[in-house]
């Protein structure tokens, strides 16, 4: 029997990693079946459903999870709680929250708590789910491969001059500068500039954790310039403003207050702005983790960068000495 809604357009498309892990929790049997139905037609998914905030965490401590797709609402422990101790358990996890009743505190909770994406339900179209899990797997992925990336390229650099001991002097002194920096780099995380729209408390925030931040005009030019942009809701030129920064080269968090519009947030959330709640009680972690975050991936890029540059120069010294 097919499920409602199911075509069966896009079978066979967007395929993640082999046994990629999807955890289900939601207290209602009929719609966790219809997930699990949906999904299980995945064959490079394999599908944990649970009835239970309990019953997931039991799993988070025996199996490697690489999203958890929750209800909000969940007797005893609530779907939001859980997506937080479940990113604890395992950083590397992607969370989805689905719900029936939506509200801007509801998504700006969910995201605090480390969801990165939103499902309304009854689902108009059950192909959303699929979709947003295949989302989360395509970040998930592209966080693993990031990572290792990074280890990949010291390791060259190690090898490189374990090999090349005859090298000329500068090339030696260029590439282990470079391993240096990087290594520096991946411990120094709060590296690069951050400016702030429409909100000096979150500049009062970020400057106590130490972040070298400045609060600026919507159209300041500047703008362009800083590594990570925050804007507040509250300023009424901020859909503007992020959809301009969303094409430059700034990543942009849109810190939405408790009166932010519901339909703001969730354009937000599909435009794949980083999304961080504020004025509630961890407001002041996790702004900052949030910034501390994408600059931590920022300078790890560019000293990747660097380094490949390094080992290429390297490389081209060892050919011509030898």
């Amino acid at each position: 029997m097919d499920l409602p809604f199911e075509t069966g357009e896009g079978e066979g498309e967007g395929r993640g990693t082999l046994a990629s892990k999807v955890l289900l929790v939601d207290d209602e049997p009929v719609v966790l079946d219809i997930c699990v139905r949906l999904l299980g037609r995945e064959a490079d998914l394999v599908v944990f459903p649970v009835g239970s905030a309990e019953e997931a965490l039991t799993l988070l401590r025996d199996q490697r999870i690489d999203v958890l797709v929750t209800d909000k609402n969940l007797p005893g422990m609530g779907g939001v709680e859980l997506i937080s101790e479940a990113r604890r358990m395992q950083p590397a996890l992607e969370a989805v929250m689905i719900t029936a009743y939506a509200s801007s505190e509801s998504v700006i909770a969910a995201f605090a708590a480390g969801a990165s994406d939103y499902i309304l339900k009854p689902f108009d179209d059950l192909r959303v789910l699929r979709a947003k899990v295949r989302a989360a797997l395509e970040r998930r992925t592209e966080r693993v491969r990031t990572r290792n990336g990074a280890r990949e390229v010291a390791r060259q650099a190690a090898v490189l001059l374990d090999a090349g001991r005859d090298a000329p002097e500068p090339a030696h002194v260029a590439l282990e500068t470079e391993l240096r920096n990087y290594e520096e780099t991946v411990r120094l995380v709060q590296q690069g500039s951050v400016a702030v729209v429409g909100s000096s408390e979150a500049v009062r925030v970020l400057k106590e954790a130490r972040f070298e931040v400045v609060e600026l005009p919507p159209y300041s030019p500047q703008l362009d310039a800083a590594d990570v942009v925050v804007v507040e809701t509250g300023d009424p030129q901020w859909r503007t403003l992020a959809e301009r920064l969303q094409g430059g080269a700034s990543d942009v968090v849109l810190l939405a207050g408790a009166d932010a519009d519901l339909s703001d947030l969730l354009e937000a959330i599909t435009l794949r702005m980083d999304l961080v709640g504020y004025g509630q009680a961890n407001a002041t972690r996790v702004l900052p983790e949030k910034v501390r975050m994408l600059l931590m991936r920022r300078g790890i890029q560019r000293a990747q960068e660097r380094l490949t540059a390094a080992l290429d120069a390297f490389r081209q010294s060892i050919a011509v000495t030898s």
